[in-house]
Order: C-alpha cells, then structure tokens, then sequence
C-alpha cells in the first residue's frame, strides 16, 4: 500500500464527524447574534434601567446590523484568506468580548456603541461558517447542515427569552450577558481542526468564476433583506408587544422562547426536506414567507390570543427561510461560498438594520400594529420577488 493512500487514510480518521462540525458552527453563530437579541430579549429592563424607549433599541439594533452589512463584504473576503476556522474562533472571541462590555454599561449611549460594534465579529462569524459547513458536511445532508446552522438564531432567541425570568429577574440583567460572553469563549475553543477550514482559497478565481451568477445572487440578496427587515422585528420587539396586550414583563420572555422553539424546529424539518426531497428552495422560500407576513399581522392585532398564534406563526414561517436561501446560494456559487454568501449576507444585514429602526418609528408614530402591518408587507414583497428569480437546481 503506497505511503500517499495510508496518508489519505489517517487523514479520514482524523476527520472529524458533520456532528462535531455542526456544533462548533451552532455555537459560534449563536454567540454572534447573541449581543442583539438579547437586548431585545432583555428590552423591558434594558429601557427600563437605562431610562429610553423603542426608537432608541431600533437604533440600537439597527446599527448592529448595519454594521455587519457594511463589512459583510470585506469580511467574505477576510474569510477565503484565513481560513474558516481562523474566522470562526475571531469571530466568537469578539462577540465574547462585546458581551462582556455590555454586562458593564452604565449609560444607554454605551450598549448602543458596543451592539453597533458586535455586528464585526458576526460579519465575520457568519460567513465562516458558510464556508465550514461545505467543507465539514457531506453534500446528501448539507440542506440540514445550513438547517442547522440558521436554527442557531432562533437558539439565540429563545435563550434570551428563557434568559428573562431565569436570570435578569432574579440575579440581575447584566449576569445574561456575561454568561453569554462565557458561552462565546467556549465556542471559540470547540471550532474542530479541518484540514480544508485551514486553507485559503484563491478569491480571484473564485470571484472571475461567478460573474454570470451576479444578477441571481443580488435578487436573492434583495429579497432576503426585505424578508429580513421584517423578521428581524421579531426578535427586536416580541417582549414590547406582549406586554403591551397584557403579558407581564416574565411571561413576554417565554413568549419569545415559544416562538423561538418553533422556528428552531421548522428551520431544522426545512433542511431535512430539502435534503430528502430535494425541491425548488426559492418556491419554498416564497410560501414561508407568504405565510409568515399572516403571522406578522396577528401580531399586529391586538389580543393577547392572536399575539400568541401570531408568534408562533411568524417565528415558523417568517423566519426560518434563511437556511434555505443559504443553501441556495451555496448551490449557485459551490466554489465561492464565503464570497457569495457575504455577499447575499450583505442585504440581509441591511434589511436587519432598516427594519428595527422602521418598525421603531412606526412603533412609535403609528402603533405597533401598524409596525406589524408594514412587516408583513414586506414579507410579502421579498416572496414575491423571489418568483422571478431563475437559477438552476434552486
């Protein structure tokens, strides 16, 4: 047996599992959004404490991801060049440290600073891994890999609400955010050597390579910032709305839970479907958002019934596409992950930054029911746009 086979060998025995992989990516992206929802998780006793009101936690959430969408780009580009472990463990120990900071503010002007701040080490995070996600998963389960991946936001969420009455409530708001800077330390360490995550690709190959598929990927990129702008309302002001239709302050965090856990598991049954059935992922990308944008308006409508039917609706369908629309990506551009998917990355973050700081204004201005109402809408605008996308195998 020649001694480059018996290399070969070693090397898949060193591999480790899509398991290991996944978690290491689940943790990390979980950490990388962390910073922004659990100020909308914690947003009765942040505003409450801080003394300010919802136009200012749009802003504040607002430029977290305004941030990212400013460097997503370049961070794509960062991501090819280092390698998505390297990435991955810089994008963690970052997020890590903005927790730690936000667990020390004393002034409403600082929490804002360091949520603007986080969306760099989730610009980077989110990309990376992208890129580990095809180099650790095989391709037959890579739809529940991106599944995976994505279900780490509503993790996210649902920690930040399980958060309220467990931690915020009895020990104080700030210990959330310094055990969340704990977990984002720890997911640095559990990144997995991968011999692929350790080198560099060639971006100028890559970028040459996909020209032709600019015009798909800045529709998708479109279309996911508006579904975006609308979702991103969800884990903003699910608290503020509920109790605003009678939950107390304790029961609004487990209303967030519940819809965390639903699109927790509709964003992991998307991927098993996909990778089962292999169907048109824009076309399903369309009906969840065409379902979602209902959920957004029960939200909008006053009772505490609907409210609850409206979350769990939103959170399913409104916000448990981007798996899919990742995945999509990935199939578009299979030799440019990193880039493409910062790419599209860049308009979801967009839309995450214009939509908390709209439905703020809105908020504000008009109702929470009229906010809800303008995010359905644009629910229904980004699934309809998708319909004119053409891509093959999408």
């Amino acid at each position: 047996m020649s001694a480059a086979v018996i290399s070969n060998r070693r090397s898949l025995q060193r591999r480790p599992g899509a398991v290991r992989v996944l978690s290491a990516v689940a943790a990390v992206v979980t950490v990388g959004v962390f910073p922004v929802f659990l100020v909308g998780g914690l947003g009765v006793q942040l505003q409450r404490e801080l003394d300010f009101g919802a136009a200012l936690l749009g802003v504040a959430t607002a430029g977290f991801f305004g941030v990212a969408a400013l460097a997503s780009r370049s961070m794509g580009w960062v991501v090819e060049r280092i390698g998505s472990r390297l990435a991955m463990r810089l994008g963690a120990a970052g997020s890590a440290a903005c927790l730690f900071g936000m667990a020390a503010v004393q002034h409403s002007g600082w929490l804002v600073a360091l949520l603007w701040i986080a969306g760099l080490p989730n610009s980077l995070a989110q990309p990376a891994a992208n890129l580990l996600v095809t180099q650790g998963v095989p391709a037959a389960r890579r739809g529940m890999g991106f599944g995976v991946k994505q279900s780490s936001i509503p993790v996210a969420t649902l920690l930040a609400g399980a958060a309220v009455p467990a931690i915020a409530l009895t020990i104080g708001w700030r210990w959330v955010f310094v055990f969340g800077g704990l977990l984002g330390l720890l997911a640095a360490f559990a990144v997995p050597a991968l011999a692929e995550a350790e080198r560099s690709s060639r971006a100028s190959s890559a970028e040459s390579s996909g020209d032709s598929k600019f015009v798909p990927l800045l529709l998708l990129a479109i279309a996911g910032g508006l579904g975006s702008a609308a979702a991103n309302a969800l884990g903003s002001f699910v608290t503020t709305t509920a109790v605003e239709v009678g939950f107390s302050p304790s029961a609004a965090g487990l209303v967030l839970s519940l819809g965390s856990a639903a699109g927790l598991t509709i964003r992991l049954a998307a991927g098993v479907v996909a990778d089962r059935w292999n169907p048109n992922l824009l076309r399903l990308i369309t009906a969840m958002l065409l379902v979602g944008s209902v959920g957004y308006v029960l939200m909008g409508a006053g009772s505490a019934e609907l409210f609850l039917l409206g979350v769990s609706v939103g959170f399913g369908a409104g916000w448990a596409w981007p798996g899919l629309l990742n995945f999509a990506v990935a199939r578009i551009a299979p030799d440019r992950v990193a880039s493409a998917t910062s790419f599209t990355q860049t308009g979801i973050y967009l839309g995450g930054s214009a939509g908390p700081l709209l439905f703020g204004f809105f908020a504000e201005h008009a109702g929470l029911g009229a906010a809800w109402l303008a995010a359905g809408t644009a629910a229904v605008v980004a699934g309809v746009l998708l319909l004119f996308i053409r891509t093959p195998r999408s």
